[in-house]
């Protein structure tokens, strides 16, 4: 009986040891062998693209990217103003209007630039008409406790490579896409009440050359937000006082929708 119990427990043994021998190998082979579903395809309708995302032709394509404002954290509709200004396009397009958002809360331009020559961003890129871009919020943010006077030096290099980041992701972008509308969002106040005539210089500095890089770009175009939140900061921001509610991504929507009109 003894001799039966123990072949009985190593036939069960064998068995586990080759159940784990067969997942391990089926774990290897979906994760290096082809997935048809990652290889863009293009037909006559759509284009298809990783995940399996598909374009129709005919449609209206937004992509989204850069950091929380971007993704639309603080809404308490989750649409941000990407979602909104979606929603305001589709009343005036027959088409089907698409959006995509490949934002990152807390990013900088640096990790935004990385994105943008992601090979995931390639393709979103490639088929958009327009790009919303909010960036370089979370960079001004470290001086929200400085001495504006005795760290001059450090906000310009941080303002250089903040520059210098965007010019290349504007390239990039060109790159893959020469006739997409690019969007970019100013900076509002992101200091808070106790705000002086410094930290008011460090943002029109920042929004100033934001807009000088934006410029040499004939088909983009530069959405000021500070005269929006500044007189509306109670209305418009939740209760962190940096990000906007559902009435300050309106709004910003709504300065979109303007200038594309225009």
């Amino acid at each position: 009986m003894k001799k039966i119990i123990v072949h009985g427990v190593t036939i069960i043994a064998i068995a586990v040891i080759a159940v784990s021998i067969w997942g391990f190998i089926t774990s290897i082979s979906l994760t290096t062998g082809k997935n048809d579903k990652y290889v863009a395809k293009e037909d006559n309708n759509a284009v298809e693209v990783k995940n399996s995302i598909k374009y129709d032709k005919n449609s209206y394509n937004i992509l989204a990217m850069g950091d929380s404002l971007a993704k639309g954290t603080g809404d308490e509709s989750n649409k941000g103003f990407a979602g909104n200004f979606a929603d305001y396009l589709q009343t005036k397009t027959s088409k089907s209007v698409r959006l995509d958002n490949l934002a990152i809360n807390g990013d900088t331009s640096d990790g935004l630039l990385q994105v943008v020559k992601s090979s995931e961003a390639a393709k979103l890129i490639k088929n958009s008409n327009i790009i919303l871009i909010s960036i370089g919020g979370n960079e001004i943010t470290k001086f929200k406790n400085a001495d504006v006077s005795s760290e001059e030096g450090q906000f310009k290099a941080t303002q250089d490579s903040y520059l210098n980041n965007l010019k290349n992701i504007f390239n990039t972008i060109r790159g893959q896409n020469k006739n997409c509308k690019i969007v970019c969002i100013g900076l509002y106040n992101p200091f808070g009440e106790n705000i002086n005539s410094d930290k008011i210089k460090l943002i029109d500095d920042w929004n100033s050359g934001t807009q000088d890089v934006i410029a040499d770009d004939s088909n983009a175009v530069f959405i000021p937000t500070y005269d929006l939140f500044r007189y509306n900061a109670q209305s418009y921001l939740t209760i962190d006082n940096f990000h906007p509610n559902s009435a300050g991504y309106i709004a910003i929507a709504k300065r979109i929708e303007e200038a594309v009109k225009q």
